[in-house]
């Protein structure tokens, strides 16, 4: 979307400065605002590719403020509204942002990111829109450079102005060739609102839900929901504010696309090229040791590599592209970085194919040559999306044609909904073998997997927890199987949701026996929500008793050698072995005899959980 660059006459341009002339002819900032921004300096830093190490683009922020009477880019931008002058300084900071990037080496091998205030967006006499100017003229030459790529950052930090669409403003900086962020998503005024009116290219998780991710699974849950739900829509994610190796690892893993912060590169003023990779990135992957996923592998044996069309393509070579009978009935479109826009669909183009005069309006220039008209948006998958994931995303209405699979932010190939149907098909096929047919739970191969991912995750901890009834036998044998079955429902329901609450696994061994996970929480965070468990369920099994046995607080019945006696309530009990980060030899026997050898302890304890850390210090 931002490589279609409309342009203006030559004279409505300023060729030194790279930004409309005719906004500053406009409204011309008083000599004192000239002053203080000529004093100001752009910093650039990087957002970079996951799973690559690319460089992506460049976000430009404001430096030397402190030369200025303003604390922050916060304040100098409402003095600025204060003055009625937020447009005009807005257009002065971003041509100073355009003619600093242009002065790097290599700066056409990434996208530049701006920041707009969302108070201007939409405005008149705001940066990038028409009848101005939709894309910098390069000075040596004095026209439109279609080499620069611009995306607007627009804070959710702001309130946007009540009284006009966003949705209008937004297709009219697509319409000049101009992409769309949102920043700073999810602590700010608009929320889903802008989310859903601004359709953006890209959404950036704010630095709040990206500290501690990895130790906090309530951030990992709501960032996970965004990355499906952005998905699903065609919208890139990038996580900001990553500080730590846990953080990248945990913002790649939950389906991020590109990640900007301190860990891969401060904000820099002497900066003299765009590098095309950074090696942090790269080596955080090489020394991922985990084994690939299943779904990545699974994804990468079913995607078909289609070739993409260049969305700056001349429409005759999208003609040639569906010629022939065996063509394909869509055409991948990205941009001049490999971004996917989206998709043209062949039923579309049959007004044009099969009218008189069809085909001599799609190649007259006149109407314009870019492809971006046709572009229809198309859910986005990374290969190594979990393919729950991708059946969600394909579950969405835009998906009827299928969804466009990257890697490293990049078109990798275009999953059809027939090959998707197939894989939905082998999963239904896979779980109802290895479900338990009572519960539906994950059964003992899907149990087994899980602990030999986790024990392959070495940088993270781990809780890993046995849950069992006491005393269930002699309850079956009092009350019937019909109840005993109604018992183990609802522990395994009650399990479902703390596993969906806590981003955690549950799965059922068979007859009464369970099994939960944590991964990436602190120890007695874990712990504690796994007592919780443990506590809940001895409530709620109280409601399968008569008042009486309530009350008593026990119930009659047969022990093994076929005496009466009184027992307790039904209630749970549960070993927890807890996995502390670091390298370890530790094997699913070695966590199953740690299970069977605390298990008593467990049920004598008060609060029925007896802990178990490996390995041993």
């Amino acid at each position: 979307m931002d490589e279609a660059m409309a342009s203006v006459p030559a004279e409505e341009w300023d060729d030194h400065s790279g930004t409309p002339a005719g906004n500053a002819r406009k409204a011309a900032l008083p000599a004192e605002w000239t002053r203080l921004l000529a004093g100001l300096s752009v910093a650039f830093q990087p957002i970079v590719q996951m799973r690559t190490g690319r460089c992506h683009g460049m976000e430009a922020l404001l430096r030397g403020l402190e030369r200025s009477p303003f604390a922050s880019p916060n304040d100098l931008l409402d003095a600025a509204c204060m003055q009625g002058l937020l447009a005009e300084v807005e257009c002065a900071l971003h041509a100073k942002a355009v003619a600093a990037f242009r002065a790097l080496d290599h700066w056409p091998n990434a996208k530049l990111f701006l920041n707009i205030d969302a108070r201007v967006v939409g405005v008149a006499g705001s940066p990038w829109l028409a009848p101005f100017a939709p894309a910098p003229f390069a000075p040596d030459v004095g026209a439109p450079d279609p080499r620069l790529t611009i995306s607007l950052e627009i804070s959710e930090r702001r309130e946007l102005r009540p009284d006009h669409s966003i949705e209008q403003a937004i297709d009219r900086y697509r319409q000049a060739g101009i992409g769309v962020a949102l920043d700073d998503f999810g602590v700010g005024f608009a929320g889903l609102r802008l989310l859903y009116e601004s359709k953006p290219d890209y959404l950036k998780i704010d630095r709040y839900f990206i500290d501690g991710i990895d130790q906090d699974t309530r951030k990992r849950a709501i960032a996970h929901a965004l990355v499906g739900y952005a998905h699903a829509l065609g919208i890139l994610i990038i996580a900001e504010g990553v500080e730590t190796e846990k953080e990248f690892h945990t913002c790649r893993d939950l389906g991020c696309d590109f990640a900007q912060g301190y860990l891969i590169a401060r904000p820099s003023l002497d900066l003299r090229a765009v590098p095309e990779r950074y090696g942090i990135v790269e080596e955080l992957n090489r020394q991922d040791r985990r084994k690939p996923n299943e779904a990545r592998l699974r994804l990468s044996e079913v995607i078909e590599r289609q070739p993409p069309l260049a969305v700056n393509s001349p429409k005759t070579e999208l003609l040639e592209y569906f010629r022939g009978d065996n063509s394909p009935s869509i055409a991948p479109i990205v941009d001049r970085q490999q971004r996917p826009l989206g998709l043209i669909r062949e039923r579309d183009l049959k007004r044009f194919v099969y009218s008189r005069f069809g085909s001599e309006l799609l190649r007259n220039k006149g109407l314009g040559d870019t492809l971006l008209d046709l572009v229809v948006k198309s859910p986005v998958c990374d290969i190594s999306t979990p393919l729950d994931q991708v059946i969600e995303a394909f579950s969405a209405e835009e998906a009827s044609d299928g969804i466009i699979i990257i890697e490293g932010g990049e078109y990798a190939g275009f999953l059809s909904s027939g090959a998707l149907i197939r894989l939905v098909h082998e999963r239904n096929l896979a779980m109802a073998a290895d479900q338990n047919p009572l519960t539906r739970l994950p059964g003992n191969a899907a149990i087994v997997r899980h602990i030999e991912r986790a024990l392959q995750e070495q940088d993270r901890r781990h809780v890993l927890a046995y849950l069992d009834f006491d005393n269930f036998k002699p309850f079956n044998d009092r009350f019937g199987f019909r109840q005993g079955d109604r018992a183990i429902l609802m522990f395994s329901e009650r399990l479902k949701a703390w596993a969906s609450g806590n981003g955690g696994f549950a799965g059922h061994i068979g007859g009464d026996d369970f099994f939960v996970a944590l991964s990436g929480t602190e120890d007695e965070d874990a712990l504690a929500r796994v007592a919780d468990l443990v506590a809940q369920f001895r409530s709620d099994a109280e409601s399968l008793y008569d008042p009486e046995a309530r009350e008593a607080g026990c119930f009659e019945g047969k022990d093994r050698y076929g005496a009466l006696r009184r027992f307790p309530l039904l209630s749970a009990s549960g070993v927890a072995v807890v996995i502390a980060p670091g390298p370890h030899r530790l094997t699913p026997d070695a966590i199953n005899t740690a299970i069977a050898g605390h298990k008593a302890i467990a049920k004598e304890s008060p609060d029925k959980l007896c802990t178990v850390r490996l390995p041993p210090p």
